[in-house]
């Protein structure tokens, strides 16, 4: 499969932390609130995941729980499942 050069050049900056329900060791996506309910925190713009804002809430939480959370850079590795012209995927 072809992979278009500019999904080569993509980073993803997330929010990651251990599981804050249990403490089954499980390192997931950080959620944020927002008035749809809860999202991932993860964008293609480092700015737009590492505003003062989500510092503080990230920093709350971390202190609230006893358990850190990181901003992580993540660069392309490979497509591993695409669509057909825009065709849904088939289950």
């Amino acid at each position: 499969m072809e992979t278009p050069e500019r999904l080569k050049e993509i980073e993803l900056f997330a929010w990651l932390g251990e599981d804050d329900e249990h403490d089954s060791g499980v390192i997931g996506i950080k959620q944020g609130i927002v008035p749809a309910g809860y999202i991932p925190l993860v964008a293609t713009m480092e700015a737009k995941v590492n505003r003062g804002a989500i510092r503080v809430v990230m920093n709350s939480l971390a202190a609230q729980t006893g358990k850190k959370r990181y901003l992580c850079r993540f660069t392309f590795s490979e497509v591993v499942l695409s669509t057909e012209d825009g065709k849904p995927i088939v289950v």
